[in-house]
């Protein structure tokens, strides 16, 4: 019993004291990171050792004070800085994870943001799966944890199928997606991504046609047409 209320009482007599801010030593922070001190170089698999690193690892100790100062209660940031408990991932103050409409990127393009680059939809397979990269790679700076686009078989089939592409050539296409949500981004980090697939058509999807601008992507093909192309596929002519 005295084990466990010992935390508690130490965090108890702190109370009404000013809040214990850590004023950051820039020159040790710095030194600690360029000779390899700090633990956190290691906390994250996903970091590399480099200068976006470096900035991030500064950054980060800056927010994780402001999250312990501000944010949480004096008791809470007491208990964490002498060890009584751990809050993880202090070093980012935004959101964790997000799912995002892959059906709405399709159909409207990569754009909103004014004085930004900006694409209009994509019509053809490759085209997709650049602007997914471009948006999942730029998400991902907005937030601490993954980025996630659902039904992507699903969703991706029609650009595969009006671009009449090979086994061959979708490896291709999708290799180089893959590879390019793996380069590093985000301080150092590569895009934390989760790609879903769905193998069969779900039953709310099954009455969608894709669209770009709203209009169908097929525009001008008759379902007689479109099923006489998918027959010749089927058969490799």
């Amino acid at each position: 019993m005295t084990a466990v209320a010992t935390p508690v009482v130490r965090i108890a007599a702190m109370r009404g004291s000013p809040a214990a801010s850590r004023g950051i030593d820039c020159g040790a922070t710095v030194d600690e990171y360029v000779s390899g001190a700090d633990w956190r170089i290691k906390a994250n698999a996903n970091v590399g050792y480099s200068h976006a690193g470096l900035i991030s690892n500064v950054a980060g100790k800056v927010i994780a004070n402001y999250w312990l100062d501000q944010v949480y209660a004096p008791e809470e940031g007491l208990a964490h800085r002498q060890g009584d408990l751990h809050i993880h991932d202090l070093d980012s103050l935004t959101g964790y994870c997000a799912g995002w409409s892959l059906r709405a990127l399709l159909n409207d393009g990569f754009n909103g943001v004014a004085g930004r680059v900006s694409s209009r939809p994509p019509r053809h397979f490759r085209e997709a799966l650049g602007q997914m990269a471009n948006f999942l790679g730029i998400l991902q700076s907005e937030w601490a944890g993954a980025q996630a686009f659902s039904s992507f078989d699903t969703y991706l089939a029609p650009y595969v199928f009006g671009d009449n592409l090979s086994f061959a050539e979708i490896k291709k296409a999708i290799r180089q997606f893959v590879y390019n949500l793996n380069v590093p981004a985000r301080w150092g980090q590569s895009p934390f991504t989760n790609i879903t697939l769905d193998i069969t058509v779900p039953e709310d999807l099954r009455n969608l046609y894709p669209t770009a601008h709203d209009r169908h992507l097929f525009a001008g093909l008759d379902d007689a047409a479109l099923l006489d192309r998918a027959r010749q596929r089927d058969l490799g002519l």
